[in-house]
């Protein structure tokens, strides 16, 4: 068998501010920059507009572009191909400060590049919604890094430090700040209306819509909130922080959240992703699925389709199937349609030592596809996604059957399966809810939160494992997560989190947490765990 060496995608946009970097990333949108707007050779006075675009599009990359793989493996959607040597950092769970360290280390660079942004535009009233994305995506970054690592540098980080002596922040406290921005970001955006500026196509997660920026605000507000309904404030702090919505207008008299408070549409980044070069495609299109050649992405024929995932696929019927893992013995990149036969898509069980017995003729790949608009991957020109409107439907769901939002747990349960469904150009979302199982019919189902933890789980497959893993550690759904399977493997549970990353063992240990190089990832718990 081959050894893989694993490729991690680390991309950082956001300080090289040149008007050639920006045309790499975003030129092939046409009429959306103008290379004579700015010196290209002088980053320092970059407009806010190439700032915001190329921070956003560094986030994507921080998402989608690799470092999330991990997650990708414990959470049953994939597992490693037959045809190499299995990385023991994966099956073992020998994980040190030297792995994944993407994860840390360009959330630093991207938070960076935001940070910048608000420096630009201060308190400036025109270019006040540039200020609020950037505070939501400030938000938006940390709570990933709490979510992956508990405590991080959060009141200090961004302060330019000689000795690179950075403190370390309360987890909790990081999560009320960040919560409380999200407001903030909607008060600036709500009290500047009339005069601030849109930063219309720079803004290339919503064009300058900021009627959406809001709801990605109060959608992450959500999130937050309900990340800690075990654990953290608790149940019913976070049922009385969804109570009022501090953002109504003063005359109106309705304060309550409702549906049209949160996002119903995806919010993903699109610069203009195309097969131009490798360096424009989207980036897990790029990891798993092709070149700008065509050729076999980064990690094509290394990620397969992980057994737990495929079974619970085929033993509920479930058309997804056929849009997440391409067939038996045809690789993503020669993938033209999702065909609907679930009996034709396999996985390999997490750990397994079968090698090439459970080869890439054998074991389906991750589906991508250039030809048709199907498909967890449907080309390299699609947008990254940052939080699906599945996700925002789980959550308002879940919200709703604790009692914590107003409404009906059951609609909105279908209408985040659908919204999952249509992201994969799926058919059958109403049959699939209306079927005679525990699994997907919210009326049949005696655990309702389970049901939807369940199904967010299925929803999140090649989109984003971090919620899944998160919602398994807040709640242990789904119960029956496998561990790796591979010889000598002892533990009980996958890893509670990741250990901080080398740079911030050695040249930060004062301020490191204690075990948190490795020794306590099956033991120390993100604060909003039971």
């Amino acid at each position: 068998m081959k050894t893989k060496t694993i490729f991690k995608r680390k991309v950082s946009l956001g300080l090289f501010f040149t008007a050639v970097l920006l045309t790499g990333i975003v030129g092939c949108q046409k009429g959306t920059f103008n290379v004579n707007d700015v010196n290209p050779n002088s980053p320092t006075s970059a407009p806010a507009k190439y700032s915001l675009s190329s921070s956003l599009a560094a986030t994507a990359n921080l998402v989608q572009g690799g470092n999330a793989d991990v997650l990708e493996n414990w959470m049953g959607y994939w597992t490693q191909s037959g045809g190499f040597t299995p990385s023991t950092t994966y099956v073992i769970y020998q994980i040190t400060s030297s792995n994944f360290t993407g994860n840390f280390d360009n959330a630093y660079l991207n938070l960076s590049n935001y940070n910048l942004l608000l420096k630009t535009v201060g308190n400036d009233p025109v270019q006040a919604n540039y200020r609020a994305i950037a505070m939501i995506m400030e938000s938006y970054v940390y709570q990933r890094l709490v979510d992956l690592y508990n405590g991080v540098p959060y009141s200090q980080a961004l302060i330019v430090n000689s000795t690179f002596s950075y403190k370390y922040d309360d987890a909790q406290t990081i999560y009320k700040s960040i919560t409380a921005k999200c407001d903030s970001a909607i008060a600036i955006i709500n009290a500047n209306a009339d005069k601030a500026t849109s930063p219309g196509n720079y803004d290339v997660v919503f064009g300058g819509d900021m009627a959406k920026w809001t709801m990605f605000a109060n959608t992450l507000k959500l999130k937050l909130l309900m990340r800690q309904t075990e654990g953290g404030i608790g149940g019913s702090a976070v049922k009385s922080a969804l109570a009022i919505n501090p953002n109504v207008p003063a005359n109106q008299a309705d304060k309550t959240y409702k549906a049209s408070d949160f996002l119903s549409i995806d919010a993903a980044v699109n610069p203009g992703y195309s097969n131009a070069s490798d360096a424009q495609e989207n980036p897990f299109y790029f990891d798993v699925v092709a070149t700008a050649t065509g050729a076999n992405g980064a990690n094509t024929v290394y990620w397969r389709a992980n057994s737990y995932g495929v079974n619970f696929f085929r033993n509920n019927n479930d058309p997804r199937g056929n849009y997440v893992y391409c067939p038996q013995g045809v690789e993503a990149v020669k993938y033209a349609a999702p065909i609907n036969d679930l009996s034709k898509i396999k996985g390999r069980d997490y750990g397994s030592v079968n090698g090439n017995g459970e080869s890439n003729t054998v074991i389906s790949a991750i589906l991508g596809t250039g030809f048709t608009s199907a498909g967890v991957q449907k080309g390299p020109g699609q947008a990254a996604v940052l939080l699906p409107a599945s996700e925002s439907l789980f959550l308002q769901a879940e919200a709703i059957e604790r009692g914590y939002l107003a409404g009906s747990a059951a609609t909105m349960y279908k209408s985040a399966v659908a919204a999952s469904f249509t992201f994969l150009g799926a058919p059958g979302a109403a049959d699939y809810t209306s079927q005679n199982n525990a699994s997907t019919n919210y009326a049949v189902a005696t655990d309702k939160i389970k049901l939807i933890i369940t199904q967010k789980w299925a929803a999140m497959n090649s989109v984003d494992p971090l919620e899944s893993y998160s919602d398994w550690r807040r709640l242990g759904i789904p119960t029956d997560l496998p561990v790796s399977k591979y010889p000598g493997v002892t533990v009980t549970h996958i890893p509670y989190r990741l250990p901080y990353p080398i740079n911030e063992t050695t040249l930060n240990s004062a301020n490191v947490p204690a075990g948190g190089g490795g020794n306590d990832l099956f033991t120390s718990k993100i604060f909003w765990m039971k």
